[in-house]
């Protein structure tokens, strides 16, 4: 009997591909790369995509009959064609570049209800039924009162961007602008043009989970007549999956998303925003560890389309590339809504403060104080950012050492206080999600006296309420969101002006027009600064452009002032905010990275490892360093360092260590990493106790 073989991959961690035999008539149709497939994987049924069809319409030798019987057959096929080709490809360069198994990558990107077999026939029916509604197209008129007027700048770029689309080639562009510019107005009427051609497809990624729904609505006003995809992991199961599905059929003219919808199935894309591409949070920290920018700018490069990256603090990866004039960078240097003004910064000396007994007990200053009473007597708002939720950040015992650390991470559990009244107070880990009673006395000595150090979000709350107590105060962060849809609950009482002062983390920094916030106050910034993380200047002073932005967004704010408590006022990074050189800060990192030969004038990448005992951690990785280096193949100008603990050296129990590799070139990092997934995979046969990990282009350490 005639058979196929095709190979398919699943999502294992497994760097393999498996044969499975095809029958066309019992599966009613042809093998394809990309189809989505039911198949049985030793005593479990699996879900994995095709990826090579090694055999297709060959008769299997005489000599091969038995081991082709014995393959096993290709149970189903999903009820949707194959995915998108770019895809496939994206899947192959991220499987080989990120040096992770293929199956984990493209399985990785397909909502859950997809990779359920059982689900598929209910999947069936609502396209079925939702192909039988042939109702005629409603077009509506868009609203000419709430439509935007472009100012000569944006009008500028706008031209700009669709001039290159005309081209139909790959173009990289930095979208530039201080905050509250216009760049979002700038990309939407870009991606309006783009769809006016038909069967057009756009990908626009944000990154924070709670900005999708304030632009998913202004998405639908301004584009009404365009089926618009959401994709993030809070979106329903059964919405995802219809939502997925609507790209991948083409049907979704615009798919809006966070760094998972990167990998999204696009069959007709014509263009990419990458929005606040500078954003930590489009690095994945688990799992394939890729980054959704790069994957990006690669995308849009293999379809040959443009890729806007938005920022007003673009990265250091982005803005060397601006400086060597090798992408266009388009720049909006005024604000763009009429009546908005740019805030004035007033750098406030903490040490100076206390010297002279204005700094209070809470760790506020007088001359912070009294700008908030001023704003609360304008019946304007003031945002007070502190980067840290919780209570406090730590209980200490003032009559010996005491610390509330986690038995189980390398990191101090944060005291939250209770929300209701039949809750109590308890100590949480952020990392390793422990939670624990808060203790009556010290563990260690027995005193009583148990105190907080530092300030958390609710701990800033109950203070500014107290100093305060006519004001209507707002707490915004994760703890204070957690129900669905509570975030926008919390946003639209700030938009419609029922709070005076709102306190919060950076959920509230980015992506929001809070026209009647006048005041915004910074708290306990001064913390990045003693990062060893080389990246904490560059990531606290875009945080701080994001918050200082949300100040005189409108005609209602009267002064937009940004008050920073700083015990270092003369650092660079406060007079570069405090004078607005943006252009020369962002230059002046760079240069800095290119001396000391850093990211991303050099390749990094790390290889992690986590285990019960930190000596055996490091003494493995160690023996992966001296095989790599005895092996006679390492490759020139690859530097692999020894073996370090972690920054955070443990975490939920597993101790964790770290190798750093570093290169001069891309193509010599590949080869090195590739040796070091070969010397691993042979260390996991030999034993399990050892997990390890390759990041590539990491962003932490």
């Amino acid at each position: 009997m005639q058979k196929n073989t095709v190979q398919i991959v699943l999502d294992i961690p497994l760097f393999k591909v498996f044969d499975y035999s095809w029958d066309e008539i019992v599966l009613g149709c042809k093998p394809s790369e990309g189809m989505l497939v039911q198949v049985e994987f030793g005593k479990s049924i699996q879900v994995g995509v095709v990826v090579d069809l090694p055999n297709l319409n060959k008769v299997a030798p005489q000599e091969d009959a038995a081991k082709t019987w014995e393959t096993k057959p290709v149970i189903a096929v999903a009820p949707i064609p194959a995915i998108d080709q770019g895809v496939m490809r994206l899947a192959k360069f991220a499987s080989k570049y990120y040096l992770k198994p293929l199956g984990e990558v493209l399985l990785s990107t397909i909502p859950v209800s997809w990779k359920k077999p059982e689900k598929w026939d209910l999947l069936i029916k609502r396209i079925e039924k939702n192909k039988s509604k042939k109702k005629a197209t409603v077009v509506l008129e868009q609203d000419s009162a709430n439509e935007y007027v472009l100012n000569p700048e944006q009008q500028i770029a706008v031209q700009t961007l669709i001039e290159l689309s005309n081209k139909k080639t790959f173009e990289t562009v930095l979208l530039k602008g201080v905050t509250g510019s216009g760049k979002t107005a700038v990309y939407l009427k870009w991606i309006e043009k783009v769809l006016e051609e038909a069967g057009s497809q756009c990908l626009l990624l944000v990154p924070e989970i709670n900005l999708t729904p304030q632009l998913e609505e202004e998405l639908k006003n301004k584009f009404p007549n365009k089926k618009i995809s959401v994709l993030h992991s809070n979106v329903a199961s059964g919405k995802r999956a219809q939502d997925w599905l609507s790209a991948h059929l083409g049907e979704a003219d615009l798919i809006v998303g966070t760094r998972l919808s990167i990998m999204a199935s696009i069959p007709n894309l014509k263009a990419i925003v990458v929005d606040e591409e500078h954003d930590a949070s489009y690095k994945q920290q688990e799992g394939v560890r890729y980054s959704a920018r790069d994957l990006a700018i690669w995308r849009a490069s293999d379809l040959k389309i443009p890729v806007v990256l938005a920022s007003a603090t673009p990265s250091c990866e982005t803005w060397q590339k601006a400086l060597e004039n090798k992408i266009t960078t388009l720049t909006l240097t005024n604000r763009a809504r009429s009546g908005a003004i740019d805030p004035q910064i007033i750098l406030i000396d903490t040490k100076e403060a206390k010297r002279r007994g204005q700094l209070d007990a809470d760790g506020i200053s007088a001359d912070v104080r009294k700008i908030i009473q001023e704003t609360l007597d304008a019946k304007l708002q003031s945002l007070i950012f502190i980067n840290r939720r919780g209570y406090a950040p730590v209980l200490t015992c003032g009559a010996c050492d005491w610390k509330s650390s986690c038995p189980h991470c390398s990191s101090f559990m944060v005291l939250h206080k209770k929300n209701t009244a039949t809750q109590k107070n308890k100590l949480h880990c952020h990392h390793s999600r422990m939670m624990t009673w808060i203790p009556k006395k010290c563990p260690d000595c027995g005193n009583q006296d148990i105190s907080t150090l530092g300030n958390g979000t609710q701990k800033v709350e109950d203070n500014i309420e107290k100093a305060f107590p006519a004001a209507r105060v707002l707490r915004v962060d994760t703890d204070a969101t957690r129900k669905k849809g509570s975030a926008q609950e919390l946003f639209n009482q700030i938009h419609d002006g029922q709070v005076d002062i709102i306190v919060g983390t950076q959920m509230l920094s980015k992506g929001h027009d809070f026209d009647l916030v006048d005041t915004v106050v910074v708290l306990d910034a001064d913390k990045s600064l003693y990062s060893q993380d080389f990246r904490a200047g560059e990531r606290l002073f875009a945080q701080l452009i994001q918050v200082a932005g949300r100040s005189g967004r409108s005609a209602h704010a009267s002064k937009a002032r940004i008050l920073i408590q700083t015990e270092m006022p003369e650092h660079p990074l406060y007079q570069a905010l405090k004078n607005k050189n943006i252009d020369e800060y962002l230059t002046e990192i760079a240069q800095s990275r290119q001396q000391a030969n850093l990211p991303p004038y050099a390749s990094q990448a790390l290889l992690i490892a986590e285990g019960r005992y930190a000596k055996d951690v490091i003494a493995a990785l160690n023996e992966v360093r001296e095989i790599a280096l005895t092996n006679g193949a390492w490759p020139g100008g690859v530097e692999i360092y020894d073996a370090v603990p972690r920054a955070m050296a443990k975490v939920a129990g597993k101790e964790r260590a770290q190798l750093l590799i570093e290169s001069t070139g891309r193509q010599s990092m590949q080869k090195a990493l590739e040796q070091l997934l070969d010397i691993v995979e042979e260390k996991k046969k030999k034993s399990r106790t050892i997990r390890y990990t390759i990041e590539r282009d990491p962003s932490s350490y």
